[in-house]
């Protein structure tokens, strides 16, 4: 998908903060959340430490939240398994109050995606222009989320620097993908690209919902929420599982605050062999935790 040619225009682009670029720079985006799950957006470098399979690592680069524009790339389930009133109807409303929180020299692209992953809109300001490319999609087909997944991370991370996230929105169920779960993940993790997903389910299969008929979701609901979370933890984002308006508009509402706060911080990854490395973000302010993604492939 050709997002590259949509959204900002040089000079909009020169006024992103950006890092170095050297061959072993660790660039990690990270929100750090207060004890009632809130964004704290005024953490200073020395109020931060990250680790790096257990070691303290020297922080080089930092960038507040409020310095840095968002990309969002918007991905939406438009398989045949999404024709339903609810679900169509979640996907825009997800949206549009995801773009209400958004300030307005912040970017979205929409991707829909059903076997096949396809762009609709461009990296754009038009918020309007959004909705039209929602109101264009027509759910049909088999549903490959993981392989969608896969591209949107990235098509994201070719962007450079800013705060960035992909928010997907589906029933989590993939009958169609090539690539497994696992080799997305990685990929998305050594990307830096944050994967925040809003997993739409029956109220029949929603343990919160007043019309909740048994002691269990079914497999494939509960499989396809389990994965989605999975996702989201171990790329730096979050998971949220709705069954009616209000707890989208909640789960919107999050989103936006957290890619509203995200910080970005860089430091020279260590020398050894390439492997998976542990990496971890830690303040030093009382009860404030600190979400970045799992780890990452050092260079060889």
């Amino acid at each position: 998908m050709a997002l590259a040619a949509a959204g900002a225009s040089a000079n909009v682009s020169a006024q992103v903060p950006t890092f170095a670029s050297t061959s072993n720079l660790v660039v990690l985006s990270a929100t750090a959340l207060d004890g009632k799950g809130r964004p704290v957006t005024d953490l200073r470098r020395d109020e931060l430490r990250v680790f790096e399979e257990g070691r303290p690592q020297r922080i080089e680069h930092f960038t507040e939240a409020r310095e840095l524009q968002a990309r969002v790339l918007l991905l939406v389930d438009v398989s045949g398994s999404m024709n339903e009133a609810l679900k169509t109807a979640s996907s825009k409303m997800a949206a549009v109050q995801l773009m209400a929180a958004l300030a307005a020299e912040d970017q979205v692209a929409l991707a829909g995606f059903d076997s096949r992953y396809f762009g609709l809109v461009p990296f754009t300001r038009d918020r309007q222009a959004i909705l039209r490319g929602l109101d264009s999609a027509e759910p049909f087909g088999s549903t490959a989320l993981h392989d969608a997944l896969d591209q949107a991370a990235k098509d994201l991370a070719s962007h450079g620097e800013g705060r960035r996230a992909v928010v997907v929105i589906t029933d989590g169920i993939d009958t169609a993908s090539q690539q497994t779960p696992d080799v997305v993940i990685a990929r998305s993790r050594a990307l830096d690209v944050p994967i925040y997903t809003v997993s739409v389910v029956s109220p029949l299969d929603d343990p919160t919902s007043p019309d909740y008929v048994g002691q269990h979701q079914s497999s494939a609901a509960a499989a396809g929420s389990a994965q989605l979370a999975r996702y989201a933890e171990l790329s730096g984002g979050a998971a949220f599982r709705v069954s009616d308006f209000r707890a989208l508009k909640r789960a919107a509402e999050r989103i936006s605050e957290e890619l509203k706060h995200q910080y970005r911080l860089g430091y020279d990854a260590p020398a050894g062999p390439s492997r998976f490395r542990r990496v971890e973000i830690r303040s030093t302010r009382r009860g404030v935790v600190v979400r970045t993604r799992s780890g990452y492939i050092s260079p060889s």
